[in-house]
C-alpha cells in the first residue's frame, strides 16, 4: 500500500470522527470506495495505526465495504467449473483478514513444499510419501488440530498456516495442496463426517487415506469400508470421491457460520450466508 493512500484513509477517518450529518455520509461513501479498491487498507490501519481509537460503527462500515467487495470474488469463484482451491481459501481467509492475498497463501505453501521435497526423494510408494508428509507436518513443523474454537479466525486457512493450528479440514487441505505440488493426485474426502486426505497412486492401485485427527494415521480402502459398516451405513463410492473446490469452500463457510450462530453475530452471518447462497447455486 502506498503511503499517500494510507494518509488519505487516515485523514478520512479523522474527518468522519469530527463530522456529522450529510457531510459524514459523503465521507463514509468515499471511504467505502477506497476499501473496495484496496481491502488491505482496513487491516493495516486498524491493526497498526489506530488500534481501538476508531469507533466501532466506523470499523463496521469499513469491514462491510471489504465484505461487499469480497462478494464479487465469491461470484467469480462460483462461476468456474473447477476453480483453484487456493483461491477459495484466500477468499475465506480475507473475510477475517482483508490484508491476505492469494499470493501469500500460495507462497506459504510453496515454502512448505520446498522444505518437504528433499525428504520425499527416496520414497517408495504412496504410503511412504504420506508417512513422510505426516511426520513433517506434525513433528517437524508442529501443526496441531484445535479441538474446538469460538473464533472464526481459527478456522480460516491463512490463520492455520500462520499459527500452525486449526481444524481437520485445514490439515486435510494442506495434505492435498502439498501433494499437488509434487504432481500427485490428492484430495479431501468425507467418510461420513470423518474428513480424510487421500492420494490416488498413478499406477492405478488402491488409494491411501490419512486421518488428520489421528496424527496422520493411514487407512486403506478396506479400513474405510469397515468404518462405514461400523456406523451401520451402506457403502458408496461417494465416501472416497474427493470433494470439489466448491464443496470444500462451503465446508469452511459452514464452520464459520456454525461459530457465529452460537455467538448470535447476525452482522457477519448475513454476509457469510450470502456467500453460501452464491456457492449453493454454483457448479457442484
Amino acid at each position: 500500500m502506498q503511503k499517500a493512500e494510507k494518509k488519505q484513509v487516515k485523514a478520512l477517518i479523522d474527518l468522519i470522527n469530527r463530522e456529522t450529518g450529510p457531510q459524514a455520509a459523503l465521507l463514509r461513501g468515499e471511504l467505502a470506495r477506497i476499501m473496495q479498491e484496496n481491502p488491505s487498507v482496513l487491516h493495516d490501519i486498524i491493526e497498526k495505526d489506530f488500534h481501538s481509537a476508531v469507533p466501532a460503527s466506523l470499523v463496521h462500515a469499513m469491514e462491510e465495504a471489504c465484505w461487499d467487495s469480497l462478494q464479487k470474488n465469491v461470484h467469480l469463484f462460483a462461476q468456474k467449473i473447477n476453480p483453484n482451491l487456493e483461491e477459495g481459501l484466500a477468499i475465506v481467509t480475507r473475510f477475517v483478514n482483508p490484508a491476505v492475498a492469494l499470493e501469500e497463501i500460495s507462497q506459504d505453501l510453496d515454502t512448505l513444499a520446498r522444505s518437504l521435497r528433499p525428504l520425499l526423494l527416496n520414497c517408495n510408494g504412496t504410503a511412504e510419501v504420506l508417512d513422510i508428509m505426516s511426520r513433517f507436518f506434525f513433528r517437524v513443523q508442529g501443526f496441531t488440530i484445535l479441538p474446538s474454537t469460538k473464533d472464526i479466525k481459527e478456522v480460516s486457512f491463512g490463520r492455520f498456516l500462520e499459527k500452525k493450528s486449526g481444524s481437520a479440514l485445514c490439515l486435510s487441505c494442506l495434505y492435498a495442496l502439498c501433494a499437488e505440488r509434487f504432481g500427485l493426485d490428492g484430495g479431501v474426502v468425507d467418510l461420513a463426517g470423518r474428513l480424510l486426505a487421500v492420494i490416488f497412486p498413478t499406477d492405478g492401485s488402491e488409494p491411501v487415506f490419512v486421518d488428520p485427527l489421528a496424527q496422520g494415521k493411514q487407512l486403506l480402502l478396506q479400513d474405510c469400508k469397515e468404518y462405514i459398516d461400523s456406523r451401520n451405513l451402506q457403502w458408496s463410492e461417494n465416501f472416497i470421491t474427493p470433494l470439489s473446490s466448491h464443496a470444500l469452500m462451503r465446508r469452511f463457510l459452514g464452520n464459520m457460520i456454525f461459530i457465529l450462530n452460537k455467538l448470535r453475530d447476525e452482522r457477519r452471518l448475513a454476509y457469510l450466508r450470502r456467500y453460501m447462497d452464491i456457492l449453493n447455486n454454483s457448479y457442484q
